[in-house]
């Protein structure tokens, strides 16, 4: 088996890795050579969840490439699974393989199991973001420490979500768990404090990485923008908006 990533046949890609070893565990040799190939378009290893979205669309894809019948959530575990021995995700998996938009998950567990409530968002919003350099969370989240203080600061937000689950509440409940968990380095804080006082809404740590997204009205997002490229040209600045399309197989994917 053998995978690129943009291109890169050097890139690490151990979860996508992982995801497929999991999948393939067993299987008859008479599958034969399985090369992935996949291009990303957001930064990695820096809190978008690339590693999430590349290892369930890599056992999607292979599971349709080699007829493998199983459910959607049966093949989000595969990768799901990966993330955890990996430690490169916070339960990622268990959201995008079948939700869209924004919210925050409320039961956690697998794929399947997890719980998520989302929330409604203005058709103007857009996320900002700033990308400085990729983050190796699998140290961090090894901590025994900075688990705890995870499972605590996600306890408070969570409970103020459940009272009022509103994306106001859940981008103030981020900024606070963002903050407190201390993970912030100093570029990270100038990121913050940039968009805010160009016009963010909200603007917080990604989880984790040396980046930011920050929360604007349409009308504001090229101030933010500008905001960020200012403070370094090392910064990579994006915009998007809220996405409301499930995971799933194309038709090129899926052979058709």
């Amino acid at each position: 088996m053998s995978t690129t990533v943009n291109g890169d046949q050097s890139y690490d890609a151990r979860t996508t890795r992982r995801s497929l070893e999991l999948l393939l565990e067993g299987k008859k040799p008479s599958l034969g050579e399985i090369r992935l190939d996949q291009m990303v378009e957001t930064p990695i290893g820096s809190g978008f969840g690339a590693s999430a979205a590349g290892a369930v669309s890599a056992v999607y894809a292979v599971a349709a490439s080699t007829n493998f019948k199983a459910t959607k959530s049966a093949l989000a575990l595969f990768a799901h699974r990966a993330e955890i021995i990996e430690s490169t995700g916070l339960g990622t998996v268990s959201v995008i393989y079948d939700s869209a938009g924004a919210g925050a998950i409320t039961v956690p567990g697998e794929p399947g199991v997890a719980k998520f409530i989302a929330v409604d968002v203005p058709r103007d919003t857009r996320i900002v973001t700033g990308y400085l350099a990729p983050f190796d969370k699998k140290e961090a989240l090894s901590s025994k420490a900075v688990t705890e203080k995870i499972n605590r600061l996600g306890r408070v937000a969570l409970t103020a979500f459940l009272a009022d689950p509103t994306l106001d509440t859940l981008a103030q409940e981020g900024e606070r768990f963002s903050k407190n968990l201390g993970l912030e380095s100093p570029e990270v804080k100038r990121m913050v404090k940039a968009a805010k006082t160009s016009g963010a809404k909200y603007a917080s740590q990604n989880m984790i990485g040396y980046s930011v997204h920050a929360l604007v009205d349409s009308d504001e997002s090229r101030r933010v923008e500008e905001s960020l490229r200012g403070l370094s040209t090392a910064i990579r600045v994006d915009t998007f908006e809220v996405g409301n399309r499930k995971a799933g197989l194309s038709a090129l994917a899926a052979g058709d």
